[in-house]
């Protein structure tokens, strides 16, 4: 397969992908619906259950618990975190040097599918760059 029909096949995949997901969203939200119209929590269809489960995500606001707990209880309950932006300035103004930076460092390399559209594109003259 060529990298235009690789590529355009890859196009067709995403464009179905998010019309499926449109779809499935529009379904989830009829069938809640339906389920709360009937009083149910749960349906059974083909031998499937599918329930619908209420959750909660609490959200802890660090200060206002630094004040009303003593420091030992706080520091056990909460974590420090790095932050990456912070760090790189530091680096850029030379508040951290090179060797601190390179032992505090954990690299991670990813892969990632990128897509823009753009306004003169061509569909018949896809521009491929070779991968180092």
């Amino acid at each position: 397969m060529n990298t235009k029909t690789a590529t355009k096949a890859y196009l067709e995949a995403r464009k179905a992908l998010e019309l499926a997901e449109a779809i499935k969203k529009q379904a989830e939200a009829e069938m809640k619906k339906a389920l709360a119209t009937e009083g149910l929590d749960f349906a059974i269809v083909d031998g499937i259950k599918v329930t619908i489960v209420q959750g909660e995500r609490p959200n802890y606001n660090a200060e206002v618990l630094r004040g009303l707990v003593s420091d030992e209880v706080f520091e056990t309950v909460t974590k420090v975190a790095v932050d990456g932006s912070k760090v790189k300035s530091a680096i850029k103004v030379g508040m951290i040097t090179s060797e601190v930076a390179e032992a505090i460092t954990e690299v991670t390399y990813y892969e990632q599918v990128r897509v823009t559209e753009l306004a003169d594109a061509k569909a018949d003259a896809p521009k491929v760059s070779k991968v180092a």
